[in-house]
């Protein structure tokens, strides 16, 4: 691999989402986002539910919305093991315009049995999804 890459592999439960040489990854980590440059030391990080981005070979700008995961560097290798990741073009923005109607309402409705942690992360999710389907 040329110097001036770093190997990415991106993978969630069902399938490698991405596997090749970048310039750059950036991702959002529990205490921010951080940036991956090639020959970065060995590093590993729990990730949140945000965007991710990277700039492959061919210097194009790369986006994504996940839901969290991990990331591992070691030995110029990068791997990213995520809940579930979506390229901006990938994403339904009708389905997570319902998800994000659906989480306010459960979370307005104060009802008992609601599980408010959970309504909060769907909601999260869905608005991230929506930021990042405007990037297309």
């Amino acid at each position: 691999m040329a110097d001036n890459l770093i190997q990415l592999d991106i993978v969630t439960p069902a399938r490698v989402v991405f596997s090749d040489g970048v310039k750059s990854f950036t991702a959002p980590g529990v205490d921010g986002s951080f940036q991956i440059l090639p020959r970065h030391a060995a590093f590993i990080s729990t990730i949140v539910i945000g965007p991710v981005k990277f700039v492959d070979k061919e210097n194009e700008t790369r986006r994504f919305a996940t839901s969290g995961g991990t990331v591992e560097v070691h030995d110029n290798k990068i791997t990213m093991l995520a809940e579930s990741i979506e390229a901006t073009d990938e994403i339904d923005v009708e389905r997570a315009q319902e998800a994000k109607l659906r989480a306010e309402k459960r979370l307005a409705a104060k009802e008992s049995g609601i599980d408010v942690e959970r309504a909060k992360a769907a909601l999260y999710r869905a608005i991230n999804r929506l930021k990042m389907a405007e990037l297309k």
